[in-house]
């Protein structure tokens, strides 16, 4: 109940802000479900199924803002989860190289992995439980 009102909370913000609609956070739910449940769990808190196998302990999804403020920087965490760019400049990492997967099952279409990632975006902002504001400098 409670992460239900906190998901209804987070759409209302982000309807709110214009950043997304409320059917884009529910693809980028769906998507989360997919691609990201079985290392970040269900809840988005570092606690999923696989977490215990991984070396580096999958991040608490729910928190992000307050490393990276709130709203979450949109460009950041896409090119984060997307990790093409991160993979060539810092060699390998836990987190699997979405970007190249999306990019594979669109038939190559870069368009569609940037929506695909959006959505994902979309969807961690609207469950952020830190209250940090970003800074605007």
């Amino acid at each position: 109940m409670k992460s239900g009102i906190l998901l209804l909370l987070g759409l209302l913000l982000i309807t709110a802000t214009g950043t997304a609609t409320a059917d884009e956070v529910a693809q980028g739910s769906a998507l989360y479900l997919q691609y990201c449940a079985s290392c970040h769990g269900l809840t988005a808190e570092g606690n999923g199924p696989m977490a215990r196998a991984l070396t580096t302990p999958p991040a608490n999804l729910r928190r992000l803002s307050e490393r990276y403020g709130n709203p979450l920087p949109e460009d950041q965490i896409a090119r984060f989860i997307d990790g093409r760019a991160d993979v060539k400049a810092h060699g390998p990492r836990d987190m699997p190289v979405w970007g190249k997967w999306f990019y594979s099952e669109g038939q190559g279409s870069e368009r569609q992995v940037k929506d695909l990632i959006a959505k994902l975006v979309a969807y961690l902002q609207s469950i952020q439980t830190g209250v940090r504001s970003a800074s605007r400098s």
